[in-house]
């Protein structure tokens, strides 16, 4: 009984996104209650035909009714084709409205929620699974405001024609509507079990695509494909349940449409033989009554395209109701980063990224001055990543804080702290599109000289020219065409066009060629000038000139000092050094 009343106040919920598009939806059961007075006029007026052939008239007394039919049934043919209009655009409006919704909901959760699900199942929900809800907004919310208003119209002119045969019309009317919701217990674990199996699938699908190179290099791919087939068969199993069920509720309602109009004729049948009612009033009801079907087995169908929806509901509103990890002041600050170079300082320092995880970060402190560059050392996972992801408030600590520029990072706006801060990542991720919309991301309303500007300071700009559209040139899905290097420079220049402040340099060099490597550090060093800057490093050949290293092993900030220092000290980062010497990194 829960899972029933949560499904339909969740459908309740969703009803009402309709409210985004009140305009349209009020046109399209404006349209719809059109269509129905076509049909109804028809049936009056073929049961008034009816009517005058049982009565013997003259042929010339049926034209007039029979012209009339014929006109509704074109008056019906031109509204049919403005609702489908109509109905589209509801369903391109209403998708939307949730699609950014829930984009903006995750976006704003961020990393910290993205990087514990799978991107299949996220790509289920917000694309085919927005999709399933167009038949419940689009088709069976209008509809059922249609039936409602065409139903009491018809109710009433058959009560005022006889009460008991009306009456009877009416409690048939209703029971359609209100039996669907009684299947409800029935279906929804079906529909959650179809669904989260499809979403499972689609996430192997996903995962199997973007890994096919890893697939191939360790010939894994029949493992994975058995792995899909299972998917796949969950999936079918799922799929015909599911149709079983549907089958069940749909002959349900053709059962009580059949039997209630057989009542109804019945009844009318009767009430003519008792003289309550006229021959010509029995050819409206039976007439009528066919309209009164016609709608209900619409709204049935509707119900049943609308079945997906129920766990795709469940889906959404999980993320929607989401508590935020990450919030902002109700009055945050928006403008301190602007008036000079940050310092950043970071004061005991702890975070988990579990609370049955062993800690990232155990009690950090240390201090950035303005427009230093601080290196950032240590084995993997010492926690380097984990104060990239802190720094620009992806997670909050548990314990500690971290102050730029003098004011907690937590009292910034968040948009506003992250405009502040560029970073160059190990992995550049870039985007389907041009090179020059790439670079343009950092800063959407830059010029092509802008842009130009930065992949010149970026060794980037000789590279692109050699392609064969230059900045136009289509880049391949995450740039899988260009080599490492290249997409290093590529996220340099990014980095140049925001023009921030604080600068995070993630291991930028850590994954190219000797040749790629000298054009970037050349960038980085040209980039570095008048920033505070951060730089996580994996060769520690290229943090020598820093102002000061921090060592990190284990979580813990265990050494910190210049380059000689260090060494003389002959501890963990000497240790590193020479490991690195000895491997040739």
């Amino acid at each position: 009984m829960a899972s029933y009343r949560y499904h339909l106040g969740a459908y309740g919920r969703l009803a009402l996104y309709v409210g985004a598009i009140k305009h349209e939806v009020a046109i399209k059961v404006i349209i719809s209650l059109g269509v129905n007075a076509t049909y109804i006029a028809q049936a009056v007026l073929m049961a008034r035909a009816v009517s005058l052939v049982f009565s013997r008239s003259p042929l010339s007394t049926l034209i007039p009714y029979i012209l009339g039919a014929l006109g509704a049934v074109a008056v019906r043919g031109i509204l049919s084709r403005r609702f489908e209009i109509y109905a589209k655009v509801m369903a391109a409006k209403v998708k939307t409205k949730i699609r950014f919704l829930v984009f903006d909901k995750i976006l704003r959760l961020g990393p910290g929620y993205i990087h514990h699900q799978r991107s299949g199942r996220i790509q289920s929900m917000t694309l085919d699974g927005i999709e399933s809800l167009e038949p419940f907004l689009v088709n069976y919310v209008p509809h059922i405001v249609s039936i409602a208003i065409t139903g009491f119209a018809i109710g009433l002119y058959l009560f005022r024609l006889d009460w008991l045969t009306g009456l009877a019309t009416i409690v048939a009317m209703l029971l359609c509507v209100g039996v669907p919701y009684l299947t409800v217990p029935l279906v929804s674990r079906s529909i959650v079990s179809y669904w989260r199996s499809y979403a499972s699938l689609n996430a192997q699908y996903v995962d199997s695509i973007q890994g096919m190179n890893t697939l191939k290099a360790f010939n894994a791919g029949k493992k994975k494909g058995a792995e899909l087939a299972a998917d796949a068969l969950d999936f079918y199993r799922n799929q015909i349940r599911n149709t079983t069920y549907s089958l069940i509720d749909s002959g349900l309602m053709m059962l009580l449409m059949g039997v209630a109009s057989c009542i109804t004729a019945a009844l009318a049948a009767y009430r003519t033989d008792l003289g309550i009612i006229t021959a010509g009033s029995v050819a409206v009801f039976l007439f009528l009554g066919i309209e009164c079907a016609r709608p209900m087995a619409d709204l049935n169908a509707y119900w049943h395209n609308s079945f997906l929806g129920l766990s795709v509901a469940e889906g959404l509103f999980t993320i929607i109701d989401r508590e935020l990890s990450i919030t902002e002041k109700d009055k945050p600050d928006t403008l301190s980063l602007d008036r000079t170079l940050p310092e950043v300082a970071l004061r005991s320092l702890s975070f988990a990224y579990r609370a049955d995880a062993r800690a990232a970060l155990q009690g950090v402190s240390l201090d950035i001055g303005a427009g230093q560059t601080a290196a950032v050392v240590g084995p993997s996972g010492s926690g380097k990543s984990t104060l990239v992801n802190l720094l620009l408030r992806f997670y909050d600590p548990q314990e500690g804080e971290i102050r730029i520029g003098g004011t907690d990072i937590r009292d910034y706006g968040l948009d506003y702290l992250q405009s502040r801060i560029a970073v160059v990542f190990q992995e550049t991720y870039l985007f389907s599109g041009t090179i020059g919309e790439n670079i343009r991301m950092a800063r959407p309303d830059s010029d092509d000289a802008a842009v130009i500007r930065a992949a010149q300071a970026a060794n980037a700009h000789d590279f692109i020219m050699a392609l064969p559209q230059g900045y136009q040139t289509p880049i391949s899905e995450r740039g899988a065409t260009l080599s490492g290097g290249e997409r290093q420079r590529l996220a340099i220049a990014r980095a140049v066009l925001k023009d921030a402040p604080l600068l995070i340099l993630d291991e930028a060099t850590s994954s190219v060629d000797a040749k790629s490597e000298a054009l970037i550090q050349q960038a980085l060093e040209r980039i570095m000038k008048d920033r505070t800057t951060i730089v996580i490093a994996h060769r520690l050949s290229t943090i020598k000139n820093a102002d000061k290293i921090c060592v990190l092993d284990e979580g813990r900030l265990v050494e910190e000092g210049t380059h000689e220092q260090l060494l003389a000290r002959n501890g963990v980062y000497a240790r590193l050094i020479n490991t690195q010497r000895k491997t040739g990194e």
